[in-house]
């Protein structure tokens, strides 16, 4: 099972601007109205949380503190939450690139929102944490991934090799980055819920370097079961980040897990009381849920 990082709290925050990325892509700007709201974490495929205001309401409600858990406590102030990746963070600034699937709570406010418009947002949590003698990475993602993946990408240092593999809808999804890494991008276009997804083969079909490397995808999650299947034995554990962003046949499972949480979670916590690292940590959760079922 994940293991939750500590939140750093809840704020609030305005549109400043919004706008048409591409075919399926809605680029929204937000600046936090908190002089002591959040603050980035720094590493690039950090989440956050956001919050949507119920109809007719300006703002969702602030999270109060009870027993030291910062949420909110109160069964009428609950309010629709995503989780979405920071396309980018510059001081009081947040940029999220939002997916536009044409049917959901976020995708029909990006759709409408205008600047003045307001949010609630709690973060951060991140998973990108490559070994410092890294020396070639493979970075996988299909559209709720990319604007990590292209993050990551700016990120990199001069020299380092880079490959990845990026799914999309449409051929103007396939957005330009710069980089100082010498980065190769394969662009695939279909899966995101259209189609079957073919990221799997395409790493399968990718032949890794030699020397010390780094694969991280983000993504539908069982895309994400299958890498780590292909790549398991081939990289240690802390050479993985693989992360499920998204299910495709997401009530159905959610109905599956809630018959066997208790029994999963507490299966869990008997092997991660062992002192195992927080990277075996996640693919023993995955193997948990894979002999389940789910």
């Amino acid at each position: 099972m994940p293991n939750p990082s500590s939140h750093q709290g809840y704020t609030t925050v305005r549109v400043r601007e919004a706008a048409r990325l591409s075919p399926s892509l809605i680029r929204v700007v937000f600046e936090d109205i908190d002089p002591q709201g959040l603050a980035s974490s720094g590493v690039p495929d950090e989440i956050v949380h956001l919050y949507f205001p119920s109809e007719g309401e300006e703002a969702p409600p602030p999270m109060t503190v009870v027993d030291g858990v910062l949420g909110h406590h109160r069964p009428e102030d609950a309010r629709e939450c995503r989780n979405y990746t920071v396309r980018s963070w510059d001081g009081n600034r947040v940029v999220i690139d939002f997916v536009d699937h044409g049917v959901g709570v976020a995708s029909s406010w990006a759709r409408a929102a205008r600047p003045g418009q307001l949010l609630g947002m709690w973060g951060t949590r991140s998973w990108y944490e490559p070994p410092v003698d890294t020396a070639w990475m493979v970075l996988v993602a299909d559209l709720p991934g990319l604007p990590a993946l292209l993050r990551v990408l700016e990120h990199l240092p001069a020299g380092l090799r880079a490959h990845a593999i990026v799914e999309v809808l449409d051929a103007d999804d396939m957005l330009d980055v710069e980089t100082a890494a010498e980065v190769t991008i394969d662009w695939r276009i279909g899966g995101n819920g259209r189609a079957p997804s073919v990221l799997a083969t395409a790493v399968d079909e990718t032949e890794l370097p030699d020397g010390d490397g780094y694969v991280w995808f983000a993504g539908e999650a069982s895309v994400g079961r299958a890498l780590r299947k292909q790549l398991r034995g081939l990289l240690p554990a802390n050479r993985l980040a693989l992360i499920g962003y998204w299910r495709d046949d997401k009530e159905a499972w959610l109905d599956r897990y809630e018959q066997q949480s208790a029994h999963l979670i507490a299966a869990y916590e008997r092997v991660a009381a062992t002192g195992m690292t927080e990277a075996e940590a996640e693919l023993h959760w995955d193997e948990l849920l894979e002999r389940a079922g789910l």
